[in-house]
């Protein structure tokens, strides 16, 4: 069972606990005096329970509305999981003073501890599955490299059999790490040049827009190629990331080196955020080999991949 399945499993789980939740919500909504247990029933208790079968009920209602789809409705669950430590701090000073009956709060803490573990583990998986239900997938077999243009007009399909391309597919401009493989292939380039390749980027930005960076690393020379779609990264396989890619507490160490102690820094998002990035090596029309990042902050061997020249029949990729 992949990650896109087991959080199509917890569908069940979250209308069971929905329907259960949204009945006790009515239940101290609407007969508030029933579950006080003295008679008359205190003003402020009816109020104060009602107020709580009111977001017990709003949420339930949310939870039952986004489970078919819990990865396109991660803030709710994310909401829902951030305001139980609050709740719980609101409730237990209510049943200590008396305000509020040690049955209704007990019944309040319980649903609410109830939904912590499924909570934690949804939004766990949730984060480490990407966006859209991206799965890791081979080069397309129909791959159209005359579909791709350079910005001088030459079609990548022409550059590849002129010589061996080294195709860099990049993230998104403002990234760091982008920036990051800017300046390794600036550092790199009369070695990688040297073994006869050709470099080419791909950017999911407007070429005339994003110049200026390629000109920051004194690289604007080079063949740049403008996918705003990414229909090419999709061609290649190239997954998109999941929350714990760009966000986990992994990967902060590396992203301030790179803002603050490299002096990358970091620009305006131009593309999709969570689109991994890729090298490639193609030749005559073909990819013969690549390199696919497992994070965000790889840094490539980039002669090591040009190193694979081979006629496209011996390598299979």
């Amino acid at each position: 069972m992949n990650k896109l399945d087991s959080l199509q499993s917890f569908a069940p789980i979250l209308r069971i606990g929905a329907a259960t939740q949204c009945i006790v919500g009515l239940a101290l909504m609407l007969a508030p005096q029933l579950v006080t247990l003295s008679d008359p029933a205190p003003a402020t208790a009816v109020l104060l329970i009602r107020w709580l079968g009111i977001l017990l009920l709003a949420y339930s209602i949310s939870v039952a509305l986004s489970a078919p789809n819990p990865v396109r409705h991660w803030p709710v669950f994310l909401a829902g999981f951030l305001a139980m430590p609050l709740m719980i701090l609101f409730t237990l000073p209510a049943i200590f003073s008396g305000t509020l009956p040690g049955l209704v709060g007990g019944l309040v803490l319980a649903i609410f501890f109830a939904w912590a573990i499924p909570s934690g583990l949804l939004l766990l998986k949730i984060a480490e599955s990407p966006p859209g239900g991206s799965t890791p997938t081979p080069v397309s077999a129909d791959l159209e490299l005359s579909h791709y243009t350079v910005h001088d007009g030459q079609s990548l399909d022409a550059l590849s059999r002129e010589a061996p391309v080294l195709l860099v597919l990049l993230r998104h401009l403002g990234c760091t790490f982008c920036r990051e493989t800017l300046a390794d292939i600036a550092a790199q380039r009369r070695e990688i040049e040297a073994t006869g390749a050709r470099i080419v980027f791909v950017h999911m930005g407007e070429d005339d827009k994003t110049r200026y960076l390629f000109e920051r690393y004194r690289i604007d020379d080079l063949p740049r190629i403008s996918d705003p779609e990414a229909r090419l990264y999709s061609a290649l396989g190239l997954e998109r990331a999941s929350l714990f890619h760009i966000y986990g507490p992994s990967m902060w160490r590396y992203t301030v080196q790179s803002i603050l102690l490299d002096g990358h820094g970091m620009g305006q998002i131009v593309g999709d955020r969570f689109q991994m990035p890729g090298v490639f090596l193609i030749h005559n029309g073909s990819v013969v080999s690549g390199f696919r990042h497992a994070r965000i902050s790889d840094h490539p061997d980039y002669l090591s991949i040009v190193s694979c020249i081979a006629p496209p029949e011996e390598i299979q990729y």
